[in-house]
């Protein structure tokens, strides 16, 4: 007996070396080392898909009447920014947005050939996120709104408040720029942990979306919006790029001149004072080093 025991260990043992070794050997043929690029497009295309998921799934539950207040969406979408970044983060850069890609290659943070990459893959993750909460809320939807008018459209995309669509466009310029100032500002001279950085963001989020919620619903992400607004136009919402006098372009474009906006901001103000820092602080260190020897 003892001995078909050790028998059957001897066996067991070497099948499942033989199945570790087999799921190495898959490993190796699809693993995306060499292909940093695609890397990045896979990392943000699921980063902004599982944003879009929990943002919009938030939002949905104040269109169908739920009790959700204000902090309760501006902090469910600060939670879906940082659960997005974790996830992204892990393939590359954690963007999610981009305007903050754009903001990042304007200040040597990315290489520029990031940017389009980058964009693309978001709107795509974005796109694919409304498709699946339009699944997942289809029934109620169509119960609330059969028509797929206006009324639900929120859900998926931002609409702008009786201010008008100008006074968005600058709200969304300020908000970007804000975003793009802390973002740089985090990941530079703090020098955040990368496994903290995504729940810094995700409070940063959490603060924008409070203060910039009204006027224009607080996108500060062309892909945030774009991605899920193609999603309700696929889905039957024929108004989805007319609605609001066009409102569609005030998401796209003043993120944009936001996060140029913040870049210039943050090294007039702040980058270029603290690398001056920085390098004050290693010649001095040297000195001191150099005096101990």
């Amino acid at each position: 007996m003892p001995g078909s025991l050790s028998s059957y260990e001897y066996e067991r043992v070497s099948c499942q070396s033989k199945y570790e070794n087999t799921i190495h050997r898959w490993a190796d043929k699809i693993r995306l080392t060499r292909l940093p690029l695609l890397r990045v497009f896979i990392g943000e295309l699921a980063g902004t898909m599982i944003l879009i998921i929990f943002g919009n799934a938030v939002v949905a539950q104040s269109v169908f009447g739920s009790n959700v207040s204000a902090f309760s969406i501006s902090f469910g979408w600060g939670l879906a920014v940082a659960f997005g970044v974790f996830i992204s983060g892990t393939l590359g850069y954690g963007l999610l947005n981009p305007a903050v890609a754009l903001a990042f290659a304007f200040d040597a943070k990315v290489p520029w050939i990031v940017v389009p990459v980058a964009t693309i893959a978001e709107v795509i993750g974005a796109f694919l996120g409304g498709l699946i909460v339009y699944c997942n809320y289809q029934v109620n939807i169509q119960l609330l709104d059969p028509g797929l008018t206006t009324k639900t459209l929120g859900i998926f995309c931002t609409a702008p408040s009786n201010a008008g669509n100008l006074a968005g466009f600058y709200d969304q310029i300020i908000g970007t720029a804000l975003l793009a100032l802390m973002v740089l500002a985090m990941g530079d001279y703090f020098d955040v942990p990368t496994y903290v950085f995504p729940i810094f963001v995700g409070l940063l989020i959490t603060a924008l979306v409070g203060a910039f919620g009204v006027n224009a619903g607080a996108a500060l992400n062309p892909a945030r919006d774009l991605g899920p607004r193609l999603a309700a136009l696929a889905v039957g919402y024929k108004d989805a790029f007319t609605a609001y006098n066009s409102y569609c372009w005030v998401p796209v474009a003043g993120p944009y001149i936001g996060a140029i906006v913040g870049v210039l901001l943050y090294e007039l103000l702040i980058g270029v004072h603290v690398r001056g820092l920085k390098e004050e602080e290693e010649h001095q260190k040297k000195l001191k080093d150099s005096d101990d020897y």
